[in-house]
């Protein structure tokens, strides 16, 4: 193989970086020196950190053909909006999505401009850099991390068969240039759009490695965060993380493990991941759960929703990348929802019971002695299967989210903080409690009684929180 490493940037890429990134570049320094706001830089115990050592629960949203179909007020727009609902991230692929024909042009804009001036990973960037630029910016002025894509995709719909075509030269050579572009931004997250099964030594996994050999040596010694979306039912260790090594991955290596599973047993099968020793090491994200308006949820699609959301980071996890069929294609055709319109998906039900859950979890599970529950708090009312309920504590408190109702009894004597528990209904719904007990002793065996009102839409689930003072 070409010894890619020792080559000096390609004529126009040269020329490119010293001429027409400059006004880019001199806004993004501008811009990207005031990433001072949270946004995950390491991990530990397998969580994300932020730059002050807190721990950061990544609650992403895949938006990932943003910069290619958005003019910059709708990507203002709905990153605004993103924030609203507490979202503290953005999922976005720079090109590149082609899911069917009305994707038109992966390479292009919506305002017609090219990402490339030639071959796709083979020339230098072209001028629709600026829309991805205009997601930086916005995205940074917001406060929000930017999980920075490349979408490789199955066949047809993605670009690995043109960074196949490329060769590993051209490939260490982008990703030189889009870290040289977006240098001063620390609040991004390098990601992988996967989807489908590759070994190491086939598909484009040489070419990753190439790209991302670029990017850290533009980074130098202090290397941003990357994870990546395996193949449907798989995770990040079997895909990516257990071909790292001499013999493999040497660059394209992955900060997490990932879980992408559409079962609707949420607790059982993040716990799967979790628990299993060979990547005990590692944080957990769900990369990809099923999305709102997606045919795997079928007609408890908003409880389903709510349960995902909770028992990822109730039970440990680091991030979740929540998405919207309408959402995503950002105006044209979908896989199952999509078109104009798609900017209405912001005052959604599902949304709004995404901000009630980031709210809580924000408040709770970012707690470094926040751990999964065994056993210890609830001691009965677990549930198994789609009804398993999700249970979580600290030192200083606990959560648990019940997706249908049951008798309950929990130990409050295992949160450690105080004489006494306050006890509380967190209505997921709409973000409002009911109070059990303001303030009572701690004891081995309280009974709750689970609420009897249902939601609007139907459903019975709740979270019950105990606090201790």
């Amino acid at each position: 193989m070409t010894d890619y490493r020792s080559l000096p940037l390609v004529g126009a890429m040269a020329i490119q970086l010293l001429s027409g990134t400059f006004t880019a570049l001199a806004a993004e320094a501008e811009n990207g020196a005031r990433t001072g706001f949270a946004h995950p830089v390491s991990t530990a115990h397998r969580r994300f950190i932020d730059q002050t050592g807190k721990i950061y629960l990544l609650k992403t949203m895949a938006s990932w053909a943003m910069s290619q179909n958005c003019s910059d007020a709708e990507i203002t727009q709905a990153l605004e909006g993103l924030k609203a609902l507490r979202f503290n991230a953005v999922t976005v692929s720079p090109f590149g999505v082609h899911m069917n024909d009305s994707f038109g042009d992966r390479y292009k804009n919506k305002a017609g401009q090219r990402f490339f001036t030639a071959e796709p990973y083979a020339s230098s960037l072209g001028p629709a850099w600026s829309s991805m630029d205009r997601v930086m910016r916005e995205a940074t002025r917001l406060e929000m991390t930017v999980v920075f894509s490349l979408f490789m995709s199955p066949g047809n719909t993605g670009t690995a068969l043109d960074l196949i075509a490329a060769g590993t030269t051209n490939a260490y050579d982008f990703g030189k240039a889009v870290a040289t572009r977006y240098a001063s931004y620390s609040n991004i997250v390098w990601h992988v759009m996967g989807d489908f099964k590759w070994r190491y030594n086939e598909g484009p996994a040489a070419g990753l490695d190439a790209i991302f050999h670029g990017i850290r040596d533009v980074e130098g010694s202090s290397h941003r965060l990357i994870i990546a979306e395996p193949a449907n039912g798989s995770t990040s260790f079997d895909q990516f993380i257990s071909a790292e090594g001499p013999a493999g991955y040497k660059w394209f290596k992955q900060s997490a493990d990932t879980i992408y599973h559409y079962g609707s047993s949420s607790v059982a099968q993040f716990d799967k991941v979790y628990n299993w020793p060979a990547a005990a090491m590692y944080p957990i994200v769900d990369i990809e759960p099923p999305y709102v308006n997606a045919p795997h949820y079928k007609d408890q699609q908003n409880q389903e929703l709510r349960e995902r959301n909770y028992a990822t980071f109730i039970r440990g996890g680091a991030g979740i990348n929540f998405g919207h069929e309408k959402w995503w294609p950002h105006g044209v055709t979908g896989l199952f929802d999509g078109g104009p319109g798609w900017l209405n998906v912001l005052s959604e039900a599902p949304q709004f019971d995404a901000k009630y859950a980031w709210t809580i979890l924000d408040a709770y599970v970012t707690d470094p002695a926040w751990m999964p529950d065994a056993g210890t708090f609830l001691k009965s009312g677990l549930g198994s299967g789609d009804d398993q309920a999700a249970s979580g504590y600290s030192s200083g408190a606990a959560l648990v989210y019940f997706p249908t109702s049951r008798p309950v009894t929990i130990d409050t004597t295992k949160i450690a903080r105080g004489s006494n528990v306050r006890l509380r209904w967190y209505d997921p719904t709409s973000g409002d409690s009911t109070i059990i007990a303001e303030s009572e002793p701690k004891a081995s065996d309280r009974s709750v009684t689970y609420p009897s009102k249902r939601h609007a839409d139907g459903f019975n689930d709740w979270v019950l929180v105990a606090e201790g003072h």
